[in-house]
């Protein structure tokens, strides 16, 4: 036997026997007690407090998966290496923490730092521990295995040996084994011809030279599990970083995304730093981290692609864990930021479901920043004047303390020479003891009139409260039924800063509350020279009352000079309420009056309540961000708590530790900087990926200097190891991207099927038949080649073609026992053994062995300065066969890439 089928050998046995050992002692833990399991395993993270044995339990009911994982896939490596003094050694590679106990083994999760080990090559250095000292050792070999177990028995499909004099693939490494010639190799001495034809042949189904291409089966990822060392660095890299990662198909960036998010959730052993683990524990309960993440996707079908991946890698998902931005935009405006109406909140924003027209071409495009800053510089300057406005109104009121104090306001105000921001919140902490004690005095005058009032009612009816009581109970909870547009300024009612509501029950106490509300109400009306409307609360109450049980008006007078004191002293008691509610009016008014301009507006909306989606995400931009810097600043003021409800606490709950973006450039750059603003701010951890050769939208970014205005601490990282396509389908797309004037790098591993097949294309398809009929020819090639179908798409143009073409092609394919499927509005992935045809709009980051796109001179004429993007992400689909279709002659736009395509394949 040779040196290189010692090392084969050796590594298969030792593998399959490390692989039996993990598995039979992961199903023994299993049956143990968990408090008795957790001391099992081989690695703790300072085990040495009680407190921390505990949160590793809790860590293992919340991370249980893993184990399941050890079940199914013991292994992924094994790294032979010599030491600091030549001697030969060897450490295995999990997918997650093993077990103890596995006789001196010595094995590692692969989330671990010494987990990078398998993505070195032989011959590089790398520095690891044994015998309790660092030592360089030399790596030897590299064996990535792909377990599975048949027959009761664990074998490894496929298993790549890396070796200083190349690589090896072997088919399977018990048969390997079990042949009983591994290393043996004929020798020109055997005079049977026959016998050493024999066992050439026996030699290379055992082992085969070079690197063999895994083919795509289904829809899932490739087995990638151990990346490039380079993807290493990346998915290694600290938690709080904000990163994009580009590179075109197949060069794995949602590999390289989803090994990140599953080793920063990974807290069974040392895959986090110490730093890591405190950053995690100053965002919230270490324990909650593993589901403390979102993912984004464009697509319904990419987001179940993706979905399904992380379950195979372990990772704890849920519906919450991964959503598209417009299903998510809805629920967050209209729950969390208070943004659109429901039936309890009425004077807000009703989103428009179809395409606005009052919109300027550039909203929503590559001039998203700048729509944006000029928004929010009309917000503070308004915010200002409103500020400037009411301190002043203070310092002209009759009452002296009330003037007083509204020049001291007015100083404050004065003073920020910058202008107004959420620094002002700070400022005026510096009066809010003096405005305190105008309040306190203000309400005293208040309640001794309203008192008075009351005491005068009681006297003529002692039965008043309860009468009262009980009438206002009913009509508070019958409301909702007749509202009109909300005071902007009635928060500043209240007479607490917990903005509780007065209760709805029918005792004394409730009635008294609401009774002072009540006159407040019709103070406020009065210093606004209204009336409560006839089918609003108060105004019907004041009916209820009638005119001799109402204030006269010399009292009405008084209470409204003291009501528009005491909430203009409110305001600057909570400037953060006056921030959070002028967002809405503030964008009204920015609205109409930039619609005069023609610069962002074609026309004034149709109503004041509608909003266009790409309005909605800016306005919740703004509320994101100025509720992040509101939320900032009343943590330096002392004394005061975050508030525990209303739209800032609602911001602090949408937080995740870790927000991540798959094919990110189909995002507007507002929707991505709402997305960071997810990410919790003491992690800042926030990671996309993505090819602008891919952008199928309109208002998607254009370029990674975009990223610049959502953070300057943006890195960027990139690939261009191509994993999916062979080199004929590599240089399509490179001529694909040469239509616009693009380019992209790509470079090729060392696969044995590396060249593949040219490309096909078909014209005058005309028809849903000939459609159909040129497509069973083209699969009954493919299967002629393969001896079986590989996963197939056919994508086509529009959602009313896909079930037609389903159906035609259905009638054909009954011959050979096959089915196509029609996998609507991008909600269905399909089934795993059919023919799936898909509108090629959802198809983005989906990959199958052969795929077809059909109608492509349809698509130039409907998407003139796209159709070579969509072109170019219907041909990263296929790995191996391509084909494209016309429904006419070819358009002269194809004559550049003529040269890579054929009529047919050869069977």
């Amino acid at each position: 036997m040779d040196e290189v089928g010692a090392v084969i050998e050796n590594a298969a046995r030792t593998s399959l026997d490390c692989m039996e050992k993990i598995a039979r002692k992961v199903d023994a833990d299993a049956e143990r007690p968990l408090t008795e399991a957790v001391g099992q395993f081989a690695y703790v993270n300072s085990v040495t407090a009680p407190n921390q044995v505990e949160e590793y339990a809790k860590v293992r009911r919340e991370t249980a998966a893993s184990l399941g994982r050890l079940r199914k896939e013991p292994l992924l490596a094994r790294v032979d290496f010599e030491d600091e003094d030549g001697r030969p050694d060897a450490i295995f590679i999990a997918p997650s923490a093993p077990p103890g106990g596995l006789g001196g083994l010595r094995v590692a999760s692969l989330n671990s730092p010494v987990g990078s080990i398998a993505s070195r090559t032989p011959g590089a250095e790398y520095t690891v521990k044994i015998g309790g000292r660092e030592q360089n050792v030399l790596i030897t070999a590299v064996t990535k295995l792909y377990p599975e177990k048949r027959a009761n028995e664990w074998d490894s499909v496929n298993s790549l040996i890396s070796l200083r004099g190349g690589n090896r693939t072997v088919p399977s490494l018990v048969r390997y084994l079990k042949s009983g010639t591994s290393g043996l190799k004929p020798t020109e001495e055997q005079e049977d011809v026959l016998a050493q034809i024999l066992a050439a042949a026996e030699q290379s189904a055992l082992m085969i030279s070079g690197i063999v291409r895994p083919e795509v089966d289904g829809v899932t990822l490739r087995q990638q599990r151990i990346v490039d060392e380079y993807q290493d660095e990346i998915f290694r890299m600290p938690i709080n970083r904000r990163l994009f990662l580009s590179g075109p198909p197949g060069t794995g960036k949602t590999t390289t995304l989803i090994r990140r998010l599953g080793q920063k959730v990974d807290l069974n052993e040392d895959a986090l730093s110490e730093m890591e683990r405190a950053a995690i524990r100053r965002a919230g309960e270490l324990a909650d981290h593993p589901r403390s993440w979102m993912l984004f996707s464009p697509t319904e079908l990419l987001k179940q692609y993706v979905r399904e991946n992380f379950g195979r890698e372990g990772v704890p998902v849920s519906e919450e864990n991964i959503k598209t931005w417009s299903q998510y935009r809805e629920e967050v405006a209209r729950d969390y930021l208070g943004l659109l109406n429901t039936t309890n909140r009425k004077g807000l924003f009703v989103l428009a479901k179809e395409s606005q027209d009052y919109l300027a071409a550039r909203c929503g495009s590559s001039q998203d920043a700048t729509w944006y800053d000029t928004f929010v510089e009309y917000f503070w300057a308004a915010v200002g004047n409103d500020l400037t406005s009411e301190a002043d109104a203070l310092a002209r009121s009759s009452d002296p303390e009330v003037s007083r104090i509204g020049a001291r306001v007015a100083s404050v105000i004065a003073a920020q020479r910058r202008g107004t921001d959420g620094n002002i919140i700070v400022e005026l902490a510096r009066v809010r003891e003096e405005l305190h004690q105008a309040l306190s005095r203000l309400q005293t005058e208040f309640g001794k009139i309203s008192d008075g009032l009351l005491r005068i009612l009681l006297t003529s009816d002692k039965q008043f409260l309860d009468k009262f009581g009980k009438i206002s109970a009913e009509l508070s909870r019958g409301q909702q039924e007749e509202q009109e547009e909300e005071d902007a300024d009635e928060v500043f009612d209240a007479e607490d800063d917990d903005e509780a509501s007065v209760p709805t029950s029918q005792t004394v106490q409730a009635a008294y509350l609401r009774y002072s509300k009540l006159l407040r109400t019709f103070a406020n009306a009065r210093s606004n020279g209204k009336r409560p409307g006839p089918r609003t609360y108060g105004g019907k109450l004041s009916a209820w009352l009638g005119e001799d049980r109402l204030p006269n008006d010399e009292q009405m007078k008084q209470l409204a000079q003291i009501s528009r004191s005491q909430r203009r002293i409110r305001k600057f008691l909570r400037p953060d309420r006056l921030m959070m509610r002028s967002i809405i009016p503030k964008f009204r008014g920015f609205r109409a009056e930039e619609a005069f301009s023609s610069k962002w507006y074609r026309l004034s909306p149709s109503s004041n309540s509608v909003i266009s989606w790409q309005e909605l995400d800016l306005l919740m931009l703004a509320t994101m961000r100025i509720g992040a810097e509101v939320n900032s600043r009343l943590a330096q003021v002392p004394g005061v708590e975050p508030p525990s409800r209303g739209v800032l606490a609602n911001i602090r709950s949408l937080y995740r530790n870790q927000i991540l973006v798959d094919e990110v450039t189909d995002f507007s750059l507002i929707q991505l900087a709402l997305m960071h603003q997810l990410a919790h701010p003491s992690l800042h951890s926030f990671f996309v990926c993505g090819d602008f050769n891919q952008r199928l939208t309109e208002w998607g970014i254009t370029s990674d200097h975009d990223f610049d205005w959502i953070s300057k601490n943006f890195e960027r990282r990139s690939v261009s190891i191509s994993y999916r396509q062979t080199r004929k389908l590599v240089e399509l797309a490179s001529a694909v991207t040469a239509l616009d004037g693009s380019s992209q790098e790509v470079s090729l591993p060392d696969f044995n099927d590396l060249e593949g097949i040219a490309p096909v294309w078909g014209d005058g398809l005309n028809t849903v038949e000939a459609k159909a009929h040129w497509l069973r020819e083209r699969i009954g090639e493919i299967e002629a080649r393969d001896n079986r179908l590989p996963s197939i798409a056919v994508l086509v143009n529009s959602e009313d073609d896909v079930e037609p073409l389903a159906l035609e092609l259905n009638k054909l394919l009954r011959d050979i026992n096959y089915n196509a499927e029609a996998c609507k509005d991008g909600k269905s992935i399909g089934s795993e053994k059919t023919i799936r045809v898909f509108d090629i709009q959802h198809i983005k980051g989906l990959e199958f062995q052969a795929a077809f796109f059909m109608d492509m001179d349809g698509l130039i004429q409907r998407k003139p300065s796209l159709f070579n993007k969509f072109l170019y992400v219907g041909a990263t689909r296929a790995a191996t066969y391509f084909g494209l279709t016309f429904s006419g002659k070819v358009p002269p736009d194809m004559a550049p890439i003529s040269e890579h395509f054929t009529d047919r394949w050869e069977s």
